[in-house]
């Protein structure tokens, strides 16, 4: 059958059995690859659902593109599922098909042959696509199965001793990191009918613009969201995924998405406390789609007292630790400088932000007071003028007002 795209029905039983034959003997995609290859004489790419490559087989001096991707998106897709893939140049057209496992997409394969015509090798095509799909389900099933619990018990807090948790993850495969920052993401506006699709699209996107080699990213897909957990080791770390997720929204928009990008980033945690970034990260979602409007994502230290306010039932300790983060970099100013900035902030909102009456109230130029709240606003990080972080501040001067013992 070498050299020749022709497979009469003998010539395809005997390819399947040489399928089986390899499946049977453990030898996974890329040697599943390489019968397809041998067999039509053709050039075969396996890539799954994120477009990582997977196995590239027969290709030897001939060019292949790194990934099928682009010609995929510009292929004209027939009734079979069968993509026909545009030639580039004078090369002869190829091949692709999706590799599912029930109703998941897993990746595609993609065939580029030597002849000019790969119509009838349709055949060996699907049954390949078909025997790697079980391969790759195989792969991912048991050991997919057993980290998914894992993480589920993670953010349930099913653990109490770090050591135990660390223990477990490594027995499933899993390389735990110290700490992590979660992000929370979902799309509004997606079509019902190419909603799946355009999921996979959005999971693309997030991946490739928060990766910045801290370590594996986990993903967990709940409906239409999604709750990236990102490795953040240090400080530096966390600041870097943060910085990245607000990017988020702006790559959507690059990468053609079409539809509207929102989120939400938790504060770093140690990887025991994980279900407690994953809850801030959710919850800075649902502010920053309730309230800010717009295309973005939000980090929890950005959202002031809405997160509070959100869950009803903050504890008294919770509403001094707010109120002790969001004044404390202002007192620690006025500590080591002598300066009056966490009054002046306080007089300025008892006299309806009057900066004359304030001015007078301290006894000092009116100028003085524009300067004192510039940099209130640089070294506590709020913008005066704002109404969701004079709410922030207000609140925060009250709550520290009724617990003078707790600063």
């Amino acid at each position: 059958m070498s050299g020749s795209l022709v497979m009469s029905n003998e010539n395809l039983i005997e390819f399947a059995e040489g399928l089986a034959r390899i499946a049977s003997t453990g030898g996974g995609p890329k040697a599943l690859a390489a019968h397809l290859a041998a067999t039509l004489d053709a050039a075969v790419l396996v890539e799954d659902a994120e477009w990582r490559h997977l196995a590239l087989a027969g290709a030897g001096a001939r060019a292949v593109p790194p990934s099928g991707r682009e010609l995929i998106a510009a292929a004209v897709a027939g009734a079979d599922g069968i993509s026909r893939l545009p030639s580039p140049g004078d090369a002869p057209g190829g091949l692709a098909v999706r590799i599912r496992g029930g109703d998941a997409a897993l990746g595609w394969l993609s065939l580029f042959p030597n002849v000019a015509s790969a119509e009838a090798s349709l055949g060996a095509l699907r049954l390949t696509a078909a025997a790697i799909a079980v391969e790759l389900s195989r792969e991912a099933g048991g050991g997919k199965s057993r980290r998914k619990s894992f993480w589920d018990r993670l953010l349930a807090r099913a653990y109490d001793d770090p050591l135990e948790a660390k223990d477990d993850a490594t027995s499933r495969g899993i390389t735990l990191a110290a700490a992590y920052v979660a992000v929370a993401l979902e799309a509004e506006g997606l079509d019902e009918s190419s909603a799946s699709s355009k999921l996979g699209d959005l999971r693309r996107i997030c991946l490739e613009t928060l990766r910045a080699g801290a370590g594996e990213i986990v993903v967990l897909e709940r409906g239409g969201a999604f709750v990236f957990l990102c490795p953040a080791p240090l400080e530096v770390d966390a600041q870097n995924v943060r910085t990245a997720a607000t990017l988020i929204p702006r790559a959507a928009i690059k990468a053609h998405f079409g539809a509207k990008v929102f989120g939400g980033v938790g504060r770093a945690a140690p990887a025991i406390r994980a279900g407690q970034t994953v809850e801030e990260a959710r919850e800075s979602l649902f502010v920053s789609r309730r309230l800010y409007g717009g295309a973005r994502v939000m980090p929890y230290e950005d959202l002031g007292v809405y997160p509070l306010l959100l869950r009803g039932g903050a504890s008294v300790d919770e509403l001094r630790d707010f109120a002790i983060r969001v004044l404390a970099p202002l007192r620690a100013y006025d500590e080591k400088h002598q300066t009056e900035l966490l009054r002046t902030l306080r007089l300025y909102f008892d006299v309806g932000q009057n900066v004359k009456t304030a001015a007078a109230e301290l006894s000092v130029h009116r100028h003085t007071v524009f300067y004192r709240l510039r940099q209130i606003a640089e070294i506590g990080g709020h913008d005066l003028d704002s109404a969701h972080d004079q709410l922030t501040l207000r609140t925060s001067i009250a709550i520290d007002a009724l617990n003078p013992n707790e600063r």
